[in-house]
């Protein structure tokens, strides 16, 4: 079943490109990845919306992201995500 999950990066569009960089994503999504999109708050930091096939492809994804952001000093303690079972996608 697909899951949505809602990241509250705390980053900002420039540490959050410096991440996605890091972990080589270019313009493939990886595997069970169906949607992301990253948007500006009014706080200038981003916000991460995905769709994944399944949670636990979205939690290995999100293994490398947090080592990523470890070797780029951006490290600590989890970003706040919500996740959500998908009920329709539309795309």
């Amino acid at each position: 079943m697909a899951i949505c999950r809602i990241i509250e990066t705390g980053r900002t569009p420039d540490e959050y490109d410096r991440v996605r960089e890091k972990v080589n994503i270019g313009g493939s999504p990886p595997a069970g990845s169906r949607l992301h999109v990253a948007a500006l708050g009014d706080d200038g930091k981003i916000r991460v919306i995905e769709v994944w096939d399944t949670r636990e492809q979205a939690e290995a994804f999100g293994q490398k992201v947090m080592a990523a952001r470890d070797e780029l000093g951006f490290g600590g303690e989890r970003p706040p995500m919500t996740y959500l079972e998908v009920h329709n996608l539309l795309q």
